[in-house]
């Protein structure tokens, strides 16, 4: 479909009738003046109907800098003479392009002059001229207290930092943090700080919550949310749009959940910030998963299987065909185990291909692909690709269809090691899913080598941990039969956790080796509770069980236990 002009979508919108619009296009022809400068002029338009319906049109990005806070310092790298000649006002730099507010964004003429001065890739976005004239007029104005403002704004952005350093790393743990959140300060340095703060406790996610009058900030750490200093609640219209700006979303869009990418460098850590947002009754909700790509791999004997499971895991890794799943909820540390495993049998003589999403961690010599769902690149699509490609190993992030699972199986049957995740909440239910998924039984028993099912527990904090008797009928509930001198270990508290009690998380799992009698199981489609208990039968040790192992060790807590694993 043909994009609307500008001139039809403010009569589609009903701001303009189409005796106006026709008029101004008689001035338009006439004169050679921009429509929307008629417009505006007539009195049938503001400059913000005008630029945003522009912005639709040619599908560029609207601020309003009535509401940005622009970069400290980022105003030195144009002269005034060029802000004000263009019309254009610099809004922040990351590693790869300097935002840039224009008048008129297609002025190849003031684009390519200003990309030669700044020196700098530029992403131009749309702002009236009134509200350009009047921030270039107050931005220049400044003065800046001393050298010293300059210099950091400098270093900051210079090589490949994308994201200016706080002043500590543990800005956001230090008693001074919740003063600097509730202050007043730019909203760059808000934003800078959340994130900053998020890497140097190790979260894995922010959570960005507009509730009533008040914008929650909660960070998930170790697998559990954590709450944060609350934002000024009218620092959030602000800092939603400056990450949605750096990850190059529509900032204009509001009604519509939109997904984003960041790349960027934080305390010399490359970090991958994937953004999310959807609209709720207070407002946007705003969830960035933070991917630390200098994190190191972990190997297979770091992920706290016992002696017996890695032993036959690692043996499981090298069949030369099948297909080898690793189950568990959103967060239980699956990618990072098919990574181990992969990193473990990863050789000159083996040809890996992967298809990921996203990439977590890049592994020398295997190919990684990442799933382009907009460009038609699904798990599906890709694996047919990937089976062209002469693999051994082939792993892919997740089986989510009947497509894919089909592919996967008919891979797994013709040669190839095939390596993928399954959200289901055991071992033994992985079987039944893909029958459920329309796959035949008798091909999910032909293919299926191994099922590790796994969840991840928080690590007790070894400065403050303290013993802990617990009730005779808490253990007889566990089915745990010593119950007169057993002692366990359990969460305090200090200020090396944070008052958590915890540091650290370390993986809890079960297994399914599908011999004869279970894989007869399956082809008679049985329950995933008759695979269950069949499992059990053979010795096999469940999640509850390989928790329990490590709670008599030490290692975690009861109510740790509880909390991730099933009776």
């Amino acid at each position: 479909m043909p994009t609307m002009r500008m001139g039809e979508l403010l009569v589609t919108k009903k701001i303009l009738t189409d005796k106006q619009l026709d008029q101004a296009l008689a001035e338009h022809d006439q004169t050679g003046r921009f429509l929307g400068e008629i417009l505006v002029k007539r009195g049938w338009t503001t400059e913000e109907q005008a630029a945003q319906s522009l912005s639709e049109q040619l599908g560029l990005a609207y601020v309003d800098l009535t509401k940005y806070t622009v970069e400290p310092g980022i105003t030195e790298l144009l002269p005034e003479e060029l802000a004000r000649k263009y019309l254009a006002l610099p809004l922040f730099r990351t590693a790869a392009t300097t935002t840039i507010a224009m008048a008129n964004p297609l002025d190849l003429r003031a684009t390519d002059e200003i990309k030669k001065v700044m020196n700098a890739n530029l992403r131009a976005v749309f702002a009236t001229p009134a509200q350009l004239k009047k921030r270039i007029a107050e931005e220049y104005r400044k003065e800046n207290p001393s050298s010293s403002a300059t210099t950091r704004t400098r270093e900051a952005f210079s090589g490949d930092l994308a994201i200016r350093k706080p002043s500590s790393p543990q800005a956001m743990r230090d008693s001074s943090a919740p003063e600097e959140i509730a202050s007043p300060a730019p909203v760059v340095d808000i934003v800078d700080n959340l994130i900053a703060g998020a890497v140097g406790m190790g979260a894995s996610d922010i959570h960005l919550e507009p509730q009533g009058e008040h914008f929650f900030c909660r960070y998930r750490v170790d697998g559990v949310l954590q709450d944060m200093p609350t934002i000024p609640k009218e620092h959030e219209a602000a800092v939603n749009s400056r990450i949605k700006i750096m990850a190059g979303m529509d900032i204009a869009e509001k009604r519509l959940p939109q997904d984003g990418r960041i790349q960027t460098t934080v305390k010399n850590k490359n970090v991958d910030l994937r953004i999310s947002t959807f609209p709720t009754v207070y407002g946007e909700n705003v969830v960035i998963r933070i991917l630390d790509k200098t994190r190191s791999l972990f190997s297979l004997e770091d992920l706290g299987m016992s002696p017996e499971c890695l032993r036959v895991f690692e043996q499981m890794i090298r069949k030369p065909h099948g297909i080898i799943l690793v189950t568990g909820p959103t967060g239980a540390g699956k990618t990072s185990t098919l990574y181990a495993a992969l990193s473990k049998i990863n050789t000159i003589e083996k040809n890996i291909i992967t298809l990921e999403d996203p990439i977590e961690y890049e592994i020398d010599r295997v190919r990684q692909s990442q799933v382009n769902v907009k460009a038609g690149l699904t798990f599906a699509s890709g694996l047919r690709s990937i089976v062209r490609q002469d693999p051994d190993i082939i792993m892919i992030g997740e089986i989510r269809d009947r497509e894919t699972a089909q592919i996967a199986i008919h891979a797994a049957l013709t040669g190839h090691l095939v390596f993928s995740t399954l959200h289901t909440n055991d071992a033994p239910s992985a079987a039944t899913r893909l029958v459920d998924m329309g796959i035949e039984p008798f091909l999910v028993s032909s293919s299926l080598v191994c099922v590790v099912a796994q969840r991840l527990v928080r690590v007790l904090c070894k400065e403050c941990k303290e013993l802990h008797r617990p009730l005779p009928e808490l253990l007889e509930q566990l089915k745990i039969k010593e119950k007169t001198s057993l002692e366990f270990y359990r969460e305090k508290g200090c200020s090396r956790c944070r008052n958590t009690g915890y540091g650290g998380r370390i993986g809890i799992f079960e297994m399914l080796l599908p011999d004869e009698e279970i894989k007869k199981l399956i082809d008679k489609k049985s329950s995933s509770g008759e695979i269950r208990e069949l499992m059990i039968r053979q010795g096999r040790k469940t999640l509850r069980d390989d928790g329990l192992e490590k709670l008599v060790k030490g290692i975690t807590s009861l109510s740790e236990i509880l909390r991730v694993t099933q009776g």
